[in-house]
């Protein structure tokens, strides 16, 4: 009884943070209430209030669940890396093509820029992958990895740009446009600057 009603309690949350994402797409995160939110799932409204208690809350929990599914698989893959290129192709190319497959999340987050920072884009999730990112990174110049570079810069950048990157191919209206290619350019702009600031 008990696994029944665990296995429902999943259930409602993810019909609520995906009725959340089709309404925010569809309305925009300003323009959407927690009642259109309600109405697209077909639950009581108490039901709703169960698991979060605003949209905002409902955005938070979209973000932190990418977060977590994509986040073990660019911690597992950066620690294969034997050299800096190798370190940010394996950081930015899951990056991208969970971009590219979750596109509805980088598509509410880049028409509600104003709206998303209003109240803070670190959510927890973001906050505790950026610090596995940054040790990483430590480590990764400890064991000669990576070279010595500005661990907080570096960290900046590359989260920067490879959300900038993400959210432009998701946005791209040419359907054709080329994912490769954008993982391509991301890895090489990131590796050259970490390269030419060694040259200095």
């Amino acid at each position: 009884m008990t696994g029944k009603r665990e296995e429902n309690k999943k259930s409602n949350r993810e019909l609520i943070i995906k009725s959340g994402i089709d309404v925010f797409l569809e309305k925009g995160i300003n323009q959407t209430t927690v009642r259109d939110i309600i109405r697209k799932t077909n639950l009581a409204s108490g039901t709703f209030y169960n698991y979060f208690k605003s949209k905002e809350e409902v955005l938070v929990a979209a973000l932190d669940d990418a977060t977590v599914q994509i986040g073990q698989v660019m911690r597992d893959q950066r620690k294969k890396a034997k050299n800096l290129e190798e370190f940010v192709l394996f950081q930015i190319e899951p990056f991208l093509k969970f971009a590219k497959e979750h596109s509805s999340i980088f598509l509410i987050l880049n028409s509600n820029l104003n709206m998303v920072e209003s109240f803070s884009i670190e959510t927890p999730m973001m906050t505790l992958e950026l610090r596995y990112l940054r040790e990483d990174v430590i480590a990764g110049i400890e064991q000669g990895v990576l070279p010595n570079i500005d661990v907080d810069y570096f960290c900046t950048s590359i989260q920067s740009v490879a959300e900038g990157v993400a959210r432009t191919f998701i946005s791209k209206k040419d359907s054709k446009a080329d994912i490769d290619l954008a993982i391509k350019f991301c890895t090489n702009f990131i590796v050259s600057g970490v390269k030419s600031t060694q040259n200095v």
